[in-house]
């Protein structure tokens, strides 16, 4: 083929080869920008997992923090509970010491008071439906101890179907007789009192005429609240 018939041919299809060089670029240019499309979308991935693991760190941080103070405080409750116990443990062995040196220094040093004849630690425990231990301490208060006696009587007060009764020692069921003593220091009473199931006690009281040998001294009368005397468990 000549040089001359190249050229006809060529111009024949000039606009073909223009086309398909076209294309060709089109396509190369559409890859490009695919790649970049693809590189962009990689490290927008990329950066969102980053922000992810970022955030997710943080969140566990946090979330060990909010843990440790939720520890702290619960320890620090414990805490406080425990002092808060430890603290009324503390001044209820107080008290109860301050009510034993109270009752020695009567009984030791009478000086301090001016009763010469006093009824310490009056308690009632509950023994069954109608039987009930009552103790008590008689002591004597005077500068100059001397033996003293007499008859202790014993009262209780109370409501039998909304209706008052009083049951006295020696003259119903409650105790068999008045309780004699005779001491110079203090002496310790123990007896089991007896009451009915209906009745319900309001009070018990105690009254006497204290003689020294057979010489009158006085009379003494005391009234505690049921309440007060009653106590949960047998020392």
């Amino acid at each position: 083929m000549t040089t001359d018939q190249l050229k006809e041919v060529l111009g024949n299809y000039k606009w073909t080869l223009l086309v398909a060089l076209i294309m060709f670029a089109m396509v190369g240019f559409g890859y490009k920008l695919a790649r970049i499309i693809d590189e962009g979308d990689s490290k927008k991935v990329q950066a969102q997992q980053e922000t992810i693991a970022i955030l997710s760190e943080e969140n566990h941080a946090l979330t060990t923090k909010v843990n440790q103070l939720e520890v702290a405080m619960e320890l620090a409750t414990l805490e406080t509970e425990s002092i808060t116990n430890t603290l009324g443990e503390q001044k209820k062995e107080l008290e109860a010491q301050q009510e034993l040196l109270s009752f020695y220094e009567r009984v030791v040093a009478p000086e301090k008071t001016d009763e010469g004849f006093a009824i310490e630690g009056v308690e009632v425990f509950k023994l069954s439906d109608n039987t009930y231990q009552l103790r008590l301490v008689l002591l004597q208060s005077k500068q100059q101890k001397a033996v003293i006696n007499g008859n202790l009587d014993i009262a209780v007060v109370g409501q039998r179907n909304s209706e008052a009764i009083t049951l006295k020692s020696g003259e119903s069921s409650l105790l068999a007789e008045d309780i004699n003593y005779r001491f110079r220091f203090f002496q310790a009473v123990n007896v089991t009192l007896t009451i009915e199931e209906d009745i319900n006690p309001e009070s018990i009281s105690f009254s006497t005429t204290v003689y020294q040998y057979k010489t009158r001294k006085g009379n003494y009368e005391i009234s505690v609240p049921w309440n007060e005397a009653l106590s949960v468990e047998i020392e």
